[in-house]
């Protein structure tokens, strides 16, 4: 469904969806019937036919959409991987001033959303943020560039040269309790496939997967966009993958 809106978008076309509907309940966390409330929450037209072919009116109670579900320990995530290009070569001397004002920056962002963050962890300059909702990751990720961008770097003798690169997906991953640290945590090809989308991220932007992109479309969030880029290549052999920037509409 997210994938149609983006290329009714591109087309600029209308959208419509046809459901072949019974009418009947939910029998689990997946069905046409949520399907059909799912489209018609965004305010978009469903055509539905019967099996026996007459029309359905779907001007009737719909049901709730569910929350993400889990299929084999597997649960949907939307994960932010970030770092900062130019943190190797900054000195020993510099380094007490990155802590101080660009992490300090990024800590006051992901407390404005601490409510929505399922796991945080933090290496020198990297980021890795998972959340379980598409559109508070969108919010998470342009909100940390702006921090970036906010900050004068020469003001606090930190080199110009230093801005943030991060890339965002959504996909399953599997919830664990990481032995070393004693926390909740997350794992998976999903979290290896994000993290190879930020190296190959201009800086200063927000660079997301076509899942990312479509679930955020489907959202409804009208603030936020994507915008196609093209088919890129991943970072150490990962695979080309369909990439979007993320921008406020």
């Amino acid at each position: 469904m997210g994938l149609a809106l983006l290329r009714a978008r591109y087309l600029e076309a209308e959208v419509r969806q046809l459901a072949l509907w019974d009418g009947g309940a939910p029998l689990g966390a997946a069905s046409t019937a949520i399907d059909v409330a799912t489209w018609r929450r965004r305010g978009l037209p469903t055509t539905v036919v019967t099996p026996g072919g007459e029309r359905l009116d779907v001007a009737l109670t719909l049901p709730e959409a569910p929350a993400s579900g889990s299929v084999s320990g597997r649960v949907i995530c939307a994960m932010l991987f970030a770092d900062v290009k130019g943190f190797s070569k900054l000195t020993d001397e510099e380094l007490p001033r990155f802590a101080e004002h660009v992490l300090a920056a990024f800590a006051t962002v992901l407390a404005r959303h601490s409510d929505q963050i399922l796991h945080r962890n933090t290496w020198g300059d990297a980021l890795y943020i998972v959340f379980g909702d598409v559109a508070h990751a969108a919010e998470c990720g342009l909100e940390l560039q702006e921090a970036m961008t906010a900050i004068d770097l020469p003001a606090v003798q930190l080199p110009e040269h230093l801005a943030l690169r991060l890339g965002a997906h959504l996909g399953p991953v599997i919830p664990i309790v990481d032995p070393v640290l004693g926390v909740p945590a997350y794992m998976g090809s999903h979290v290896s496939r994000t993290a190879r989308i930020e190296p190959v991220t201009p800086p200063a932007a927000v660079y997301v997967t076509e899942p990312f992109a479509a679930a955020l479309a489907l959202s409804g969030h009208v603030r936020l966009a994507c915008d196609y880029v093209g088919h890129m290549p991943a970072a150490k052999d990962y695979g080309r993958l369909r990439m979007y920037r993320l921008r406020r509409s």
